[in-house]
């Protein structure tokens, strides 16, 4: 049940958002697919921009372009109408938007989240400073040195996480890493309480059931708690954060339906949420930790020159280059 930036009114996304938006599912949805039923928890967001960071560093006019181009604008026909230009405007304004909501205030009075981004040369390579400057204006994107190789970058990585996230890079055997972290705080603006916390049955994507701890409460009218039920498919209700700038979304297929095909009907565009008056929820207690390569993911979605010998990466260094991995890790 991933943060999501609450949406303004009468306010349609640009195309490059619904296409960042298409992306971001396509991303998901292929991971999730590949894990059997067994569940999977990803940030596609974090993904989306250390791909864009290796989108400008490719050839133009080339696979190696054209292929990243389309997995983050979610697919070839929205990379038809959109830019490289495009994508990035959008992902720095929504980064600008993202890091700017509730900073400043005092702990606990907001959510928070932090994205960052950096770049790291390591065994004596060099990255064309055409790159690094754009890198830097347009995501705040640091280049740095790593001197000390995987230890360097992993100790920003758990700074940007404040110790959440450690050890992501487990070798030194590499010439650039591009990497981005996001951290996020979230405190509920109608908290569950502890004592409304009760051990329940919970079924898995595999269809499987085990005993967990469901957080529980009954929200009132004035709450102002928003649901939407496609029937048939799922219900889903959103969950507001301290802020008003974020809230999270829990979606619950009908008997039946596979989670993939609700999560497909939910991504498919911007769902109507309603107040609903007085609702009850009930929400599984958990924590999460993974750490996944995304090769295979990738590949499904067309991302393939990158990963070769034949790959282009001529606007990030005269060093031929490719891609050996994309690691991604979470724990919440």
């Amino acid at each position: 049940m991933p943060p999501v930036k609450a949406p303004v009114a009468d306010a349609p996304a640009s195309p490059a958002l619904s296409a960042l938006s298409k992306a971001s599912y396509a991303l998901f949805l292929e991971a999730a697919a590949g894990t059997g039923g067994k569940g999977c928890f990803l940030s596609p967001m974090s993904i989306i921009y250390a791909l864009t960071l290796a989108l400008n560093g490719a050839g133009p006019k080339t696979s190696t372009h054209s292929e990243l181009l389309a997995a983050i604008a979610g697919g070839a026909e929205n990379a038809a109408n959109l830019g490289e230009g495009d994508l990035n405007s959008e992902l720095g304004r929504t980064m600008t938007l993202l890091n700017g909501a509730g900073a400043g205030a005092a702990e606990g009075s907001a959510s928070r989240m932090v994205l960052a981004n950096s770049v790291w040369t390591h065994r004596g390579t060099t990255l064309r400073k055409e790159y690094v400057d754009a890198m830097q204006s347009l995501f705040d994107a640091t280049a740095r040195e790593a001197v000390n190789g995987a230890k360097d970058v992993n100790a920003w990585v758990e700074g940007v996480t404040k110790g959440m996230i450690k050890d992501l890079v487990q070798t030194d055997q590499w010439d650039a890493i591009l990497a981005n972290a996001i951290y996020f705080k979230g405190f509920w603006t109608h908290a569950f309480k502890k004592e409304d916390t009760f051990p329940g049955e919970f079924t898995t994507g595999a269809k499987a059931t085990k005993e967990v701890p469901f957080m529980c409460k009954n929200f009132e009218a004035q709450d102002r708690i928003t649901a939407v039920r496609k029937e048939g498919l799922y219900d889903a209700v959103a969950l507001p954060y301290k802020g008003d700038a974020f809230s999270a979304i829990a979606l619950l297929p009908a008997v039946g339906v596979a989670m993939e095909a609700a999560l497909k009907d939910w991504g498919s565009g911007p769902q109507e949420l309603r107040p609903v008056g007085k609702c009850f929820v009930k929400l599984p207690k958990f924590k999460v930790e993974s750490q996944l390569s995304l090769k295979t993911v990738l590949h499904k979605l067309g991302v393939k020159q990158a990963f070769g010998g034949s790959a282009d990466f001529s606007r990030l260094s005269d060093t031929k280059m490719f891609v050996s991995d994309v690691v991604h890790k979470i724990e919440g």
